[in-house]
């Protein structure tokens, strides 16, 4: 059995440094859909939300290329259930460049482009 600890909110920022290219992104979870927001090249799109009590938040990202046909679909968050250690403080930042998408620097899926 996990305890539950309160801890500090999450802060999850989406870097775009495509260039020349705005980056569309819709976040959502179970419970919230944080809607579609442009992010500018060389701009930051900034989410805080807390893991839920019983440390299962999962946070997904749809992100469109200048609002192109083609989107990518990446868990950009999962709660301390599922990792089986209590974050408390976490900060993700994912930077989406013309290589792919990286999570705190770290390759994570292939091209970003269509």
């Amino acid at each position: 059995m996990v305890n539950h600890v309160t801890c500090i909110s999450t802060i999850m920022i989406i870097n775009n440094v495509l260039p020349r290219d705005s980056l569309h992104v819709n976040c959502h979870s179970k419970d919230d859909d944080l809607k579609w927001h442009i992010v500018s090249y060389n701009s930051i799109y900034i989410i805080t939300f807390e893991d839920n009590f019983f440390g299962t938040t999962m946070f997904i990202c749809e992100f469109n290329l200048d609002n192109q046909y083609h989107t990518t679909i990446i868990f950009v968050f999962q709660g301390y259930a599922y990792w089986g250690v209590v974050p408390c403080y976490v900060k993700c930042t994912w930077s989406v460049s013309p290589l792919g998408f990286f999570d705190n620097g770290v390759f994570k899926t292939s091209s970003a482009t269509p």
